[in-house]
């Protein structure tokens, strides 16, 4: 009885605190008085989140996101559409001329950025429902195990809203806080976003160029190798000793794969290093080499189905553009 009555408590303590106004809780003061230049003064700031409350459903979302709970063949069922492929087809001639620019300026495929876009927000016409402070307050200060982190969002996303002159609770956005085709957090629109269009403002909310050419810039920054493989498909043997569990930049040399009795296209250089990875399925799991490019993807989405599921989309697209 003690612990019921114990559990029950801590359970009502929680919904105290979760449930009291943003603005009236001193989590938020601490933070608001450490967080330094926010655009806004202290007071507007508090303004604005007196206009917002709370949204539990939100860290569900996020603890139950797909690439964490599905193998990978029912994530590949779920992403790689040929719907999506088709509509990858479409941007990608409808806006082949900033995409051609942007793979010449960087190296990036024009497919990859198209399967990305594709992925993040359906090409731009969903690009998020959700107000983007109430998830950003709500993971800072009743997501625990992430709050350092959304915490930084959410001062940096005060300052983009200011630095852009937009009301903040009118701004919409995915269900983590990220926003525009290729769904930015704010530190990334930060640290990542350019001028696609020439307007000399970037402009991720609206601008198409903009979001094509940030989706590139992002890649690029994280090495990206143009004319280099994206995913090499194994198909011999391998030594479960050999497969990394995670994303990693340093890697074997393709030589030492073939010698492995692993296969490469002939224009693949032999000298660059690449790591395999196990993709899980209802059977045996399959098995991808990746190396700089797949890297950089993964960057985007430290997940590994999401980077597989974005080259296998990109794959489709260029099949589609190739076609007559």
């Amino acid at each position: 009885m003690k612990k019921i009555a114990l559990s029950y408590l801590l359970v009502g303590l929680l919904s105290v605190h979760v449930s009291a106004d943003f603005n009236q809780r001193d989590d938020v003061s601490k933070w608001l008085s450490e967080a330094g230049d926010l655009g806004f003064t202290q007071a507007q700031v508090t303004q604005y989140l007196a206009q917002t409350k709370a949204k539990p459903s939100i860290v569900p979302v996020l603890r139950n996101a797909p690439e964490n709970k599905l193998l990978w063949n029912g994530y590949q069922k779920r992403l790689v559409s040929s719907s999506r492929i088709k509509s990858g087809v479409a941007f990608v001639k409808q806006n082949a001329t900033q995409l051609n620019l942007v793979a010449q300026d960087t190296g990036v495929d024009a497919a990859i950025i198209a399967a990305i876009a594709g992925i993040e927000s359906n090409y731009g016409t969903n690009m998020g429902k959700h107000s983007a402070l109430r998830v950003l307050a709500t993971l800072s200060f009743d997501f625990p195990r992430r709050s350092e982190f959304y915490q930084r969002q959410l001062a940096e996303f005060f300052r983009l809203c200011h630095s852009h002159g937009l009301d903040p609770t009118l701004v919409k956005g995915s269900a983590a806080g990220a926003v525009g085709m290729g769904q930015f957090i704010p530190t990334s629109y930060r640290d990542f976003a350019v001028d696609g269009d020439g307007d000399q403002r970037i402009d991720l909310f609206n601008s198409v160029d903009d979001n094509i050419a940030s989706i590139a810039h992002y890649l690029a920054r994280h090495r990206w190798q143009a004319f280099q493989p994206w995913l090499l498909k194994v198909e011999t043997k391998v030594d479960p000793a050999w497969v990394s569990k995670k994303a990693r930049r340093q890697g074997v040399p393709l030589s030492i794969w073939q010698s492995r009795g692993i296969s490469a296209p002939a224009s693949a250089d032999a000298t660059a290093e690449f790591n395999l990875y196990a993709f899980s399925t209802d059977k045996e799991d399959e098995y991808r080499l990746g190396g700089a490019n797949f890297y950089a993807i993964t960057r985007y989405n430290h997940s590994l189905w999401y980077s597989r599921a974005v080259v296998e989309i990109a794959q489709g697209i260029a099949q589609g553009i190739a076609q007559p």
